[in-house]
């Protein structure tokens, strides 16, 4: 970010440098057009620049605090699920259940996080008896035998509905967190490629074809190109040496600039023939 902060100090200065020397520009219509174009460039680095240094440090915070309380309440439903596998034998879940220890659950990606969670969410409301649409809620709820279930599950093993509520709160408001998060981090992405783009741009557009406008008022405008040189230092001596053996030579520019005298139409010699005929 210091490299950029530089190059946009410097690129401040030749507009500013030439925003003063308007009569310069006025004598070649194109560098009036690469002056405007660097003019756009440079507020579009800005823009970009300035939205890329938005403090997210809030976002981050509450992502962070929303995904520590969702590992508080999925750990103790983890563990009252192993048991629960263990004691009735149910080995796929064994399996599945059997590398979750809080270290893991702990050093989890946040994508990976929000998956285990959903997982044994699911599982639990399975085992569980817990209800997991509005229909099936309903169905509990004049459903005894299912009602029965559900009390037992809690007595022997410790999970309550509440605890199965929670933890669903709990997942949802870590995935709303981090989707807000993660999506200011991308938009941060982005904006550094296009950073990138229109650096590469300003860059080519100084040396290509202001740096060479420049050069063309070296004996005309002295001073103008004196203060121009101590703000390009080097890189203006490297390009005066090189556009000698460009295609866009000053020579060409200025060619460009000059205006076209109208050709007078040469008139065929009349035919042989006609002119027989008129003899």
């Amino acid at each position: 970010m210091k490299d950029i902060t530089l190059k946009l100090d410097r690129n401040d200065k030749i507009i500013d440098l030439l925003s003063q020397n308007i009569e310069i520009l006025n004598k070649v219509s194109r560098f009036q057009t690469a002056v405007k174009q660097l003019e756009y460039y440079q507020k579009k680095l800005l823009d970009f620049i300035s939205r890329m240094e938005k403090d997210l440090t809030n976002l981050e915070k509450d992502k962070d605090d929303q995904r520590e309380a969702l590992i508080e309440l999925l750990i103790p439903v983890i563990r009252i699920m192993q048991v629960f596998a263990h004691d009735r034998q149910k080995e796929n879940l064994q399996q599945k259940l059997y590398f979750l220890t809080p270290e893991n659950v702990q050093g989890a990606s946040d994508t990976d996080l929000i998956k285990i969670s959903k997982k044994i969410w699911l599982a639990a409301n399975k085992f569980g008896g817990y209800s997991l649409s509005f229909s099936s809620k309903v169905k509990s709820l004049l459903d005894s035998d299912n009602s029965t279930d559900t009390i037992k599950f809690e007595k022997e093993y410790g999970l309550s509905p509440n605890m199965i509520k929670n933890l669903e709160k709990a997942i949802l408001s870590f995935i709303k967190s981090m989707v807000v998060f993660q999506g200011e981090m991308d938009e941060k992405e982005k904006l550094a490629t296009k950073v990138k783009k229109f650096n590469r741009l300003t860059k080519k557009l100084i040396s290509n074809k202001i740096d060479r406008f420049a050069i063309l008022f070296e004996s005309e405008n002295p001073d103008f190109y004196q203060q121009y040189c101590e703000i390009r230092g080097d890189k203006l001596k490297k390009q005066e040496k090189e556009s000698l053996d460009q295609e866009s030579d000053p020579i060409d520019i200025l060619a460009d600039e000059l205006p076209v005298s109208p050709t007078k139409s040469k008139h065929k010699p009349k035919s042989s023939k006609k002119l027989s005929s008129e003899k």
